[in-house]
């Protein structure tokens, strides 16, 4: 994420947020880069509830 801030930065896009996902492929988790605070969402998300996962993934992209 911090990468990902640096290159937009450098391509002088201006990026007020970066989403990030951690995930072994069956287990999900999601992060927040805002300024230099990082959220990080405590809940894990599991595969077997892929409808919640797609909308987390929908939500950030309309952000």
């Amino acid at each position: 994420m911090l990468a990902a801030r640096i290159f937009n930065e450098r391509e002088g896009n201006d990026m007020s947020t970066i989403y990030g996902t951690v995930t072994s492929g069956t287990n999900w988790r999601f992060l927040k880069l805002q300024s230099d605070i990082v959220t990080i969402d405590l809940d894990e998300y599991y595969l077997s509830d892929i409808k919640k996962i797609l909308g987390i993934l929908a939500s950030s992209i309309r952000d």
